[in-house]
């Protein structure tokens, strides 16, 4: 097959001419003349103009020149192996014990979904099911699991690669651990409350270092008062802690702050997909800007604005997150402007 060039401009909705814009934005003066040569295969880029592309499109060099299958589409294939090994994994009774932590841990996380989801049956009733209604159930309660790019990714790769034999740096390990955080991200998308985003934010990082602290104090108590005063230590700062928390939940509209977290969150991880994938830049001296007029929670949500609207994509959420945060339209329709004449 032919590269896949035209297929991903035609995906960002760009023109010939605007891409060629943007390309030479990035780095890469192509003219729209030359692309279309690029496209219909009738002048072959050098390599290092291939990474360029790659990197602009987001997607791996032998995927843009059509060698490698596209690994982001869900088919078949992909939901019958994530169902039938999240079915084995779970009702593994570990006797070979190679995977014996991680398939805990997966389990752990699957009936903790469970019981937030209010499941019935619950998954360990259908262990004496046969194999065609273990995969209905998975299938219906789980196929969440679908949405996930990275694993999606993941699991056509470790399908492609052993099923042509060719060595491969992908271990089934990882499958386990994906499924098992995939599981983990949903339960808090669906299920997190208000109070609870809060501690998560102001309390996790505190409560996991104070209490792998008091777990390692523990080994060295030298008798039995040691022991109780490494507890009443650790009760102190719960306690304390306590008390913090309730205090910024008296004094703060927590669900304000809850609204305004989630978008913040989304916007984040939606910004640092793009970067890692290339298709979105890093400029340091403009986010310096931007963060020292606007602060450092708005500067993403600003620049990631710019990037969708320039692809003509939705930018709702974004609007409402810097609405919260008190950055008004005229503002943003000036950082357009702004940015509009930069590039002309």
């Amino acid at each position: 097959m032919g590269n896949r060039i035209r297929e991903l401009r035609k995906d960002k909705k760009l023109t010939l001419k605007e891409a060629s814009s943007d390309l030479k934005e990035y780095g890469l003066p192509i003219t729209a003349d030359t692309l279309s040569k690029y496209e219909r295969g009738d002048r072959e880029p050098k390599l290092e103009t291939w990474k360029k592309l790659a990197n602009f499109f987001g997607v791996s060099v032998s995927y843009l020149q059509g060698i490698e299958p596209d690994f982001s589409k869900v088919t078949v294939k992909t939901k019958e192996f994530i169902i039938s090994e999240l079915d084995k994994n779970y009702f593994n009774d570990n006797k070979d014990r190679e995977y014996k932590n991680s398939r805990s841990k997966l389990k752990q996380a699957v009936d903790e979904y469970a019981t937030y989801a209010k499941l019935d049956p619950k998954p360990i009733k259908i262990k004496t099911d046969n194999d065609k209604n273990r995969f209905k159930y998975w299938s219906h309660h789980f196929s969440f699991l679908f949405t996930f790019e990275h694993l999606i990714s993941w699991v056509n790769r470790y399908i492609y690669f052993t099923t042509n034999n060719y060595k491969s740096h992908l271990t089934y390990r990882y499958f386990i651990f994906t499924v098992k955080d995939a599981i983990k991200a949903q339960t808090l998308k669906e299920f997190q409350t208000d109070i609870g985003l809060l501690v998560n934010d102001k309390a996790e990082n505190r409560l996991e270092n104070a209490f792998s602290s008091f777990e390692r104090r523990l080994n060295f108590s030298k008798n039995i008062n040691d022991l109780n005063a490494q507890f009443n230590s650790y009760i102190d700062f719960l306690n304390n802690l306590q008390s913090e928390l309730n205090e910024s939940i008296k004094n703060a509209d927590f669900k304000l702050w809850a609204k305004k977290k989630r978008l913040e969150n989304t916007i984040e991880a939606e910004y640092f997909g793009l970067l890692l994938h290339g298709s979105i830049r890093f400029d340091k001296e403009d986010t310096r800007i931007l963060s020292e007029k606007y602060g450092d929670n708005a500067w993403i949500a600003i620049v990631l604005r710019q990037y969708k609207l320039k692809n003509k994509q939705d930018v709702t959420e974004i609007d409402k997150y810097l609405g919260l945060l008190g950055i008004k339209d005229e503002v943003l329709n000036k950082l357009d402007g702004k940015d509009n004449k930069k590039k002309n």
